[in-house]
């Protein structure tokens, strides 16, 4: 036998189950030529609650339907959804045991949006772990394995009125082998799936048989990385696209499983443990290390503001002793010293602006050393506010302006322009509030100063719209109205009371909805065309035909920034074109679709548009658009498209009386055409499509089939109220 680190556990139930040992002392022998003290701190039996213990269930209760913190916080007992089961390990006690059933019934249930099961009071980095013993069938759920240990997140399948977002600790298997490994996911900053590609692999390992294993991952924030652990052994590691938020979820911590909703019923048991769990900690540290020697720790410094105080701490991984610190190549940006003792660098810059590379080095007791290459961007006072939302007329306005990097005693000042009647701005706190009188749009140049000279303005423009707009309600001409509120944010019903037009989201994940200040909570959709909503098919409300003598369609829209899907870059793509609602689909079926488009803008700019299918069996499609049909605009051009990424109303409006389409932006009338290329509007279209907001689908898409994956025509931002209506509005 190969020589190994000895495991007490193990060496304890030699004599009664040598066959089984063999199998484990082998693979212990690959897991723990890990990193010096890896091994050690996994080898001891139970742990112990430290200092470092945010949470620890030993899960040696063994019955009832409780499992306690060990560090003893009566808040975070875990309690059976039905019925809990117990194991029984060798050395360590009573296990957590868990069978893959219809109802959840085993699952452990902790509180909903409790700081220390959030991870919220490990600031600076965080460990997760647990032993596991997976005696499930591998690739069981849909030719793959998903196995839940713990988290806050629960993957879609429970809860349709909480938000989804907080972290989720797993075993999975996304490369359909007969192979499981650990992962977690941060779903406000990114996943650490070792079978996504992404990441680098230190080595391969991975769960094959079903005997215990630890795992562990680690997350620090001085460089966004997660660290994925196999009995003791650092396997994989991957910095993540963008900083972590641990956001409120309203979903309960979770042990061994989720809590699953029974629509779609098909998805009960899929993601729940099959096996036991034991000593499962959670640590506001690293416990354990991911170099085997001295690293500096490759952090991005943060921004230096141009004479105001700064201060970051250099940190490393593996040392011995005390660090001496040291610039080595380079300098420091102007003002800015490093302590040799402590590895701070801080100071007040002097300047120049920009950026400036330097080299540091790190020395141990042991004489051991690390260099790394840093880089400081030192940046000048700017104002941070590139756009104002719209106020509305005879309604309280209040926006305060924001800077970066500037001192103490800012002063604001209205360079060119004058604010809307009503409207003030406090030169001490950069607040703009009042009441405003009338329609208007302000373009103005405001600058700030701070007390130390420095100075920065923006251009901005103070759009006033009708006050009639603030709230779309419902009244006599409505013939449908989705607001968005309520306790559910997968199913959103028809304000009007009709059953048939309730809209379902078409992903698995709970509440996507976000809030707007002094609103309510509206939709806030990615780009792809996993989100969104779905309606009915066949309806005559739906397809505007009980709309006899008139119709309006009108939404609130706030569209996004640069164009991204889940952290990616879409190579280079930008959102330019966004399916608000209609049941206009990618195969052309259908009879309306009301949009957002830069097509053709003369600024870059996105505009409201409508594509139209009028009479059966088949017509052209009708594309009306300000800048498809710039003959129809009304005013300036300039006027018609939106330019920033505030809330804006957008409305369409037709006549059967005098056969004209309006397009309305902010209750403004940008563009207006008779029915063009010479035919006559007649919606008795027959179709099979569905109505859709947020995404075009290309089949019948309710509970998550068909929708249209990264195509074109899902919307990025975020969605507001929709209201459809029998008369014109505008």
């Amino acid at each position: 036998m190969q020589s190994h680190v000895p495991c007490p556990e193990f060496e304890s139930v030699e004599y009664d189950m040598r066959p089984w040992l063999l199998i484990v002392i082998s693979g212990f022998t690959l897991a723990f030529s890990a990193p010096s003290g890896a091994a050690d701190n996994i080898s001891g039996g139970p742990f112990k609650p430290d200092e470092h213990t945010v949470a620890l269930y030993h899960f040696d209760e063994g019955t009832g339907n409780e499992a306690r913190d060990a560090c003893g916080d009566p808040e975070i007992t875990l309690r059976a959804h039905k019925q809990a089961l117990w194991g029984e390990r060798h050395g360590f006690g009573a296990t957590a045991k868990f069978v893959r059933t219809s109802d959840d019934a085993n699952i452990l249930i902790g509180p909903i949006n409790n700081d220390k099961l959030e991870l919220r009071t490990c600031l600076g980095s965080f460990t997760v772990e647990a032993w596991v013993r997976y005696t499930g069938v591998f690739r069981q759920d849909w030719g793959n394995t998903y196995g839940n240990i713990c988290g806050t997140d629960e993957e879609g399948f429970s809860l349709p009125h909480g938000k989804r977002s907080g972290w989720n600790f797993s075993l999975h298997n996304w490369q359909k082998k007969d192979r499981l490994v650990p992962s977690g996911r941060l779903l406000a900053s990114g996943s650490a799936f070792p079978y996504y590609g992404k990441g680098t692999t230190i080595q391969k390992l991975a769960i094959s048989d079903r005997n215990w294993h630890h795992v562990a991952w680690q997350f620090r924030d001085a460089d966004q990385t997660h660290f994925l652990f196999l009995d003791g052994k650092l396997f994989w590691k991957w910095a993540v696209p963008r900083p972590r938020r641990m956001e409120r979820c309203d979903i309960p911590f979770q042990v061994g499983g989720f809590l699953h909703s029974q629509d779609p019923p098909f998805q009960i048991s899929k993601g729940n443990f099959e096996g036991e769990i034991d000593e499962l900690r959670i640590s506001k540290i690293m416990r354990y290390p991911v170099a085997d020697r001295l690293s500096i720790i490759e952090s991005k410094l943060p921004v230096a503001g141009l004479q105001v105080p700064y201060s970051a701490e250099l940190a490393v991984d593996a040392a011995v002793g005390v660090i001496t610190w040291q610039v080595v190549g380079g300098r420091l940006p102007a003002g800015l010293m490093l302590d040799r003792a402590t590895g701070v660098l801080h100071g007040t810059t002097t300047g120049p602006t920009g950026s400036r590379d330097f080299r540091i080095a790190a020395t141990d007791s042991a004489g051991n050393k690390d260099e790394q290459t840093f880089t400081i961007q030192v940046r000048g006072g700017r104002i941070l506010s590139a756009s104002l939302p719209s106020a509305f007329v005879g309604l309280m306005y209040r926006q305060t302006l924001q800077t970066e990097h500037m001192g103490a005693a800012v002063r604001w000042q209205i360079l060119s322009g004058a604010l809307p009647a009503g409207i003030t701005l406090d030169a001490a706190t950069g607040k703009l509030q009042g009441i405003p009188r009338a329609i208007s749009t302000t373009p103005l140049r405001i600058q700030a100063r701070d007390a130390r000279g420095q100075t920065d303005h923006v251009d901005l423009a103070l759009k006033v719209v009708p006050g009639t707009l603030r709230r779309i309600s419902p009244d006599k001409h409505t013939v449908a109205l989705w607001d968005w509120q309520g306790p559910s944010g997968k199913l959103i019903p028809d304000l009007m009371g009709d059953e048939t037009l309730t809209l379902t989201w078409v992903n698995m994940t709970g509440d996507q909805r976000q809030p707007r200040t002094g609103w309510g909570l509206y939709p806030n959709l990615i780009g792809g065309g996993e989100n969104g909503f779905v309606g009915p098919q066949h309806s005559n409300k739906i397809d505007l035909r009980t709309c006899t003598d008139a119709w309006t369609v009108e939404a609130w829209v706030k569209r996004g920034g640069r164009f991204s899907h889940y952290s990616k870059n879409m190579g280079g793509r930008h959102f330019d074109f966004g399916h608000i609602c209609g049941t206009y689909d990618n195969s052309k079926r259908g009879v309306w679709e009301l949009y957002l488009s830069d097509h053709d803008s003369p600024d870059g700019s996105m505009a409201p548009g409508v594509h139209f299918l009028g009479t059966d069996p088949d017509q052209a499609l009708m594309d009306l658009h300000p800048w498809k049909r710039r003959q129809g605009i009304v005013g300036a051009a300039a006027d018609a498209g939106i330019r920033d990424t505030e809330w804006h109303h957008v409305a369409w409006q037709f006549s059967y009386q005098n056969n004209q389409h309006q397009l309305f932006l902010d209750g403004k009338l940008i563009w207006q055409m008779k029915t063009p290329d010479g035919r006559k509007l007649v919606n008795n279209r027959k179709h099979d499509a569905q109505f859709s907001i947020g995404s075009r689908l290309t089949g019948y898409a309710r509970y998550g089939g068909g929708f249209n994956w990264l195509g074109r025509g899902n919307f990025f931002g975020q969605i507001g109220e929709i209201r459809i209506s029998n008369v014109r509005r505008y």
